[in-house]
């Protein structure tokens, strides 16, 4: 019985790993709900305590990265933590409608109107802003994908 539930886990974590490229979709957290969920079904006998801690603590971090990384790469650019909240909230706002190039226009958009604006910054200070905002979120979904995709790997290495 233990077999097909670690195929099923297996394939699970590999879509998790694939919907990391996939907005509101909580990757992180579904790859450790499934790992703890397959650790259920086996008793807790596998994979080991120290390997279902590990899965999970870093399926938790790609979740975290994530969240925080438009954050984070605003912040480096020279953004204030307000102009990037309010341009991922707009990013959001136009992800409805538009997909994923809204969230990017909006958060883009937005980091450099309020760095023109608020901060009398240059053309070239404000682009610079949005530039390091894009790549955050951008790259985000990519660091989330390679932890999960580690997480998959580990978890048929340890289980089948």
């Amino acid at each position: 019985m233990a077999l097909p539930a670690a195929e099923l886990a297996t394939a699970l974590l590999v879509v998790w790993t694939a919907s990391a490229f996939v907005p509101f979709v909580p990757s992180g957290v579904l790859a450790a709900l499934t790992v703890v969920g397959y650790a259920y079904t086996t008793a807790f006998t596998e994979p080991s305590l120290a390997v279902l801690l590990a899965l999970v603590l870093v399926s938790l971090l790609a979740s975290a990265v994530d969240l925080f990384s438009g954050m984070v790469s605003g912040r480096l650019g020279g953004a204030s933590t307000r102009t990037v909240v309010v341009g991922t909230l707009v990013g959001v706002a136009l992800l409805l409608p538009l997909g994923p190039i809204g969230l990017v226009v909006g958060l883009c958009g937005t980091v450099f109107l309020v760095a023109l604006y608020e901060d009398d910054a240059e053309p070239r200070v404000a682009a610079r802003q949005a530039a390091y905002a894009a790549v955050g979120v951008l790259a985000s979904a990519f660091v989330q994908a390679v932890l999960l995709g580690g997480v998959a790997v580990a978890f048929a290495l340890s289980v089948l």
